[in-house]
């Protein structure tokens, strides 16, 4: 994965595909996590291009007005 961009995809239960990006390790292993122990599919992906990946929703997590309107409680 490359340093500066953390990345994970999981499939909502929603069914719907999400990918949020993080500025560092630890909030990105938090709510991998909370993902995981919903028993939801969960990975890190290395890169994501919002022209031409696919996902239902992209946050940037690393910004506080994302950060305020996402709650993984309403995807999990």
């Amino acid at each position: 994965m490359s340093a500066d961009r953390k990345l994970i995809k999981f499939g909502a239960s929603t069914g719907f595909t999400v990918v949020l990006e993080f500025g560092n390790d630890a909030e990105m292993t938090e709510y991998r996590s909370k993902i995981e122990n919903a028993d939801l599919q969960c990975e890190n992906i290395d890169n994501f291009n919002l022209l031409f990946d696919e996902a239902d929703l992209f946050m940037d997590m690393r910004s506080p007005e994302c950060r305020a309107q996402f709650d993984i409680e309403d995807w999990i």
